[in-house]
């Protein structure tokens, strides 16, 4: 039985080695298991968490070897379709001087992660899970948008809590706006939206807390969360808002650490939500002080899987994070 439920893809990052160099001067990669919900059940795995993964993979060699990952993470991938019709997709990934992750292209054609159905889902799983996680990229194109709508509306059913990352990825949507207007349509599957400042300003035209406030309350959201890098993280509930500090740390570069973030998160909310009959009022029912204390930790998480190269590789296990907090705490 798995707790929570990842859904969306799982790809190859080629990550250039060369700091600085741009994709047309890129001569040197290093190849390493990424995807937005992909890593975030690993880093729910490695916090001891039971995580499925619901989405598609090639059945190359590329994909065989992406289950595997999941597999030897102790990941549930009864619903990860191997599917022999489709590709891997790639994603290209530069380090800026200043070791800022960017994106610099993805395969667009015939990935398997856009293949997944609806018929694909398998609903005991939701019947026994306590938090379906999924993003924004599974949302660009069919019929992988309506297995996501399937899988929200069958978590509503089993009164499951929803996390959403949004995930912004404009490359592979038609348009900014198409990929503005589905999200602000989608924001309202969700009971917990984790976005990034970027994200904010992209979605509301502001950078503002304020902003995240009327974004929060216009689309009935129990809890919204931003991003702030090194400073942390504002999160807003109908009681209001708070800003949770970060932690600094040396970086090497951030690949993962929204991902890493969002682990922390979930795992952080389980305990208080996984008994509860709804796990959207028990969500609810969370003060400021015991929110605080779960984003704390989920920005432990996201310092800490900044500090090595790759998401996958990066992403701590409960010993590393305790000794973490353990040792900022010293500090402070």
């Amino acid at each position: 039985m798995a707790d929570v439920l990842c859904l969306g893809e799982i790809l190859v990052d080629w990550v250039c080695t060369t700091v600085g160099a741009e994709l047309d001067k890129a001569q040197h990669f290093t190849k390493a298991a990424g995807g937005a919900p992909a890593n975030t059940a690993v880093g729910l795995a490695r916090q001891g968490i039971s995580t499925a993964f619901i989405g598609r993979t090639s059945d190359d060699a590329f994909g065989r070897w992406l289950r595997s990952i999941l597999e030897d993470e102790g990941i549930n991938v009864d619903a990860a379709i191997l599917d022999p019709a489709a590709q891997t997709r790639m994603a290209y990934v530069v380090t800026t001087a200043t070791g800022d992750r960017k994106l610099a292209e993805f395969s667009r054609i015939a990935c398997a992660d856009t293949k997944l159905q609806p018929n694909d889902l398998k609903q005991h799983l939701f019947a026994q899970a306590s938090v379906l996680h999924f993003g924004s990229i599974s949302l660009i194109e069919s019929p992988a948008a309506e297995a996501t709508k399937k899988a929200v509306e069958l978590a509503r059913a089993s009164k499951l809590l929803v996390s959403y990352d949004p995930n912004v990825r404009i490359s592979l949507w038609p348009s900014k706006e198409t990929c503005k207007q589905t999200i602000l349509n989608t924001l309202n599957w969700a009971d917990v939206v984790k976005i990034n400042e970027d994200e904010l300003e992209f979605l509301t035209g502001s950078r503002e807390f304020a902003a995240a406030d009327a974004l929060r309350a216009e689309h009935d959201l129990p809890m919204l969360i931003i991003t702030l890098d090194s400073r942390g993280c504002y999160f807003a509930t109908k009681e209001g808002g708070k800003q949770v500090p970060g932690f600094q740390v040396e970086l090497v570069e951030a690949t993962g650490a929204g991902d890493g973030f969002n682990s922390g998160v979930i795992a952080g909310l389980l305990p208080y939500i996984k008994s509860a009959p709804d796990r959207r009022e028990a969500l609810l029912a969370l003060d400021h002080a015991k929110l605080s204390e779960i984003v704390r930790s989920a920005n432990a998480i996201g310092a800490i899987t900044c500090t090595k190269p790759g998401a996958i590789p990066a992403l701590p296990h409960t010993e590393e994070i305790a000794t973490f907090l353990q040792k900022m705490s010293v500090k402070n």
